[in-house]
């Protein structure tokens, strides 16, 4: 039945790509009782970026279908079109006015990436031209890069201790704990949803507000049958539901993870990345399930030192907020005329995973071959590529974003610009990784390297982590001198 006359909302999907407690639709949906459909734009700019990646595309289109599902199993519907925002919303404000439906409210969950807040202001700026109301909330940050500053207002933090101490802090506020609260209720509905027992929560789809020459359709399936021919690696099922799963599951391991959480053979991390990354999971949902609300920043127990990972998280997206630089230059304005050598045969190496250094090696493979990469082993080979290959930070940043499912700008610049003592709160150009004592301090029995290294399958662990080991045929010698490297690497930051 066509819906004329009476108001109903949308809601502009970006990456909050989740029902359960997305507070924006949440609003909407409480104004219409329900009446609220859902649109996705894609922007063409996202798509030509140079780190465009066809798998972590792939697991976004799986999200996609999995929200659109949802949503059409609780009476609504996701409408993903090939088109920017910008053009888009004049289009359909066009054809509602036309045929008499009511649009009176368009709501969307805020980004901060740079990209992001200039097409945001556009689409602010059309509806406030068209008469139509908007509302934008804070979705997947905590405590978003206007809440935490020094004493001086506008001065933001570089270092992350009193970041953290000052997010912590807030965090004890009854404001914040109410930000946890609030995503209770999307818990308990995803327990049900999870059990099969949700009831239908919306009262409207697509084609009751959808009248002769609608000028769009549904391309979801296009861009899932195109992109599909590009991927060649296993793609993960995306949506709320299995990053509820995932959250179950961390749930159980999360008393080991300050003792697991650097040994790359153990299932010790969290892997949510690849959901927070798209929105179908929030740092304020995984602090209220897994009751780390209370927690204290001089605590040293698994929960305290998980959620000071997510606090990193917030920190690089607060960083990116108030240094949009930082997307194509160095944080710390001293290292920025670095004269890298870059030897292109050296990174193949690197990205090829055939270095010759063993857990560098195994982590390269493992991101090629499943789109994700152990963090401490992250660390280990970013720090490799800068100060033992002497190699530009932005290709392996960008290098990061091809191949990661979870690829995410403000956390992976950040990391990457921390391992080459480029950024904010850097670790110092003199610390360097020593690869092979990594390797044999994290990965003791080789367990982690062997599973992506099967050359060395059958040598002792003893033989794998020596530097002049013995490693047969079959592997690479090294393709550099650690201890030369480093006194280059050190020359190169000084001089």
């Amino acid at each position: 039945m066509k819906l004329t006359n009476t108001a109903f909302g949308l809601h502009w999907f970006r990456r909050d790509l989740r029902v359960a407690g997305n507070l924006a639709l949440k609003e909407n949906w409480q104004r219409h009782q329900g009446r609220v459909v859902g649109l996705f734009c894609f922007d063409s700019v996202f798509l030509s970026r140079d780190d465009f990646s066809h798998h972590r595309f792939a697991f976004f289109l799986n999200t996609l279908e999995s929200l659109q599902k949802e949503l059409r199993s609780q009476g609504s519907d996701l409408l993903v079109v090939d088109s920017l925002a910008q053009k888009t919303f004049p289009q359909l404000l066009k054809h509602f006015k036309a045929h008499g439906f009511n649009l009176n409210l368009v709501s969307w969950g805020r980004d901060y990436e740079p990209f992001a807040r200039g097409r945001d202001g556009e689409v602010q700026k059309i509806m406030q031209g068209a008469g139509i109301e908007t509302i934008e909330t804070r979705d997947h940050l905590v405590l978003e890069p206007e809440e935490v500053f020094k004493e001086k207002p506008g001065e933001f933090y570089q270092v992350y201790s009193p970041f953290a101490k000052k997010w912590f802090a807030a965090a004890h506020s009854p404001e914040i704990q109410k930000r946890f609260k609030d995503q209770q209720p999307g818990l308990d509905y995803l327990e049900k949803l999870l059990a099969g027992e949700s009831k239908k929560a919306f009262q409207l789809k697509w084609s009751d507000v959808v009248g002769k020459d609608f000028p769009f359709e549904d391309k979801l399936k296009e861009f899932k049958e195109k992109n599909q021919k590009q991927v060649n690696i296993p793609i993960p099922n995306g949506g709320s539901l299995e990053a509820y799963k995932a959250l179950k599951d961390f749930s159980l391991r999360l008393k080991n993870y300050k003792e697991d959480r650097d040994v790359p053979a153990v299932n010790g991390t969290s892997h949510f990345s690849i959901y927070l990354k798209n929105g179908s999971l929030t740092s304020s949902q995984i602090i209220q399930y897994l009751k780390l609300n209370h927690m204290s920043f001089a605590v040293e127990n698994s929960s305290a030192r998980f959620l000071k990972e997510i606090v990193w998280r917030e920190f690089y997206y607060h960083i990116l907020y108030h240094r949009p630089d930082v997307e194509k230059q160095a944080f710390l304005e001293k290292y920025r005329k670095i004269k890298w050598p870059n030897d292109k045969k050296l990174f193949k190496h690197w990205c090829e995973g055939t270095t010759g250094f063993p857990l560098v090696d195994a982590g390269m493979r493992q991101l090629n071959t499943t789109g994700w990469m152990h963090n401490r082993v992250r660390m280990v080979v970013s720090s490799f590529l800068c100060k033992d290959l002497l190699i530009d930070w932005s290709w392996g940043e960008n290098y990061f974003m091809k191949m990661l499912l979870d690829g995410d700008m403000a956390p992976n610049n950040g990391g990457w610009q921390w391992a080459a003592s480029t950024g904010c709160d850097p670790q110092p150009y003199f610390r360097i990784f020593n690869p092979w004592l990594q390797s044999a301090k994290f990965d003791p029995d080789a367990e982690y390297i062997k599973k992506f290294v099967p050359e060395l399958e059958d040598i002792s662990a003893k033989e794998i982590h020596k530097p002049d080991g013995d490693r047969g045929q079959a592997y690479p010698d090294p393709i550099v001198d650690h201890a030369s490297q480093k006194k280059w690497a050190l020359k190169l930051y000084t001089s």
